[in-house]
């Protein structure tokens, strides 16, 4: 974990349009998540979760028609979101505080 632009140590996952899961919660600074120990499982999904992210806000004009069924995808990609948090923590350890921040429109 050398690579990155900031020495903060605490951490946020939370879903960007084309930007990787992981971010500096002290400067916002987006993260590299290949810098991060994570089995390639865990970043495939983590990618799959942001593109689906995109897809959502395609679908409803980047926020600018939300829908009854945007709002179901947004309720389905924050649970998925949980559960990739609880791995995420599970596959770090202790040693890193990473939150979670909700997806909204």
């Amino acid at each position: 974990m050398k690579n990155f632009k900031c020495s903060h140590d605490s951490y946020k996952m939370e879903a960007d349009h084309s930007a990787d899961p992981l971010w500096c919660s002290m400067c916002g600074f987006n993260l590299e998540i290949n810098d991060f120990p994570l089995s390639q499982r865990l970043k495939t999904d983590l990618m799959e979760w942001i593109v689906e992210y995109g897809d959502i806000l395609e679908q409803s004009d980047w926020g600018e028609k939300i829908t009854d069924d945007t709002a179901i995808l947004i309720k389905s990609h924050n649970e998925k979101g949980i559960r990739l948090h609880q791995k995420l923590k599970e596959e770090l350890g202790d040693g890193y505080k990473v939150s979670y921040v909700h997806t909204s429109l």
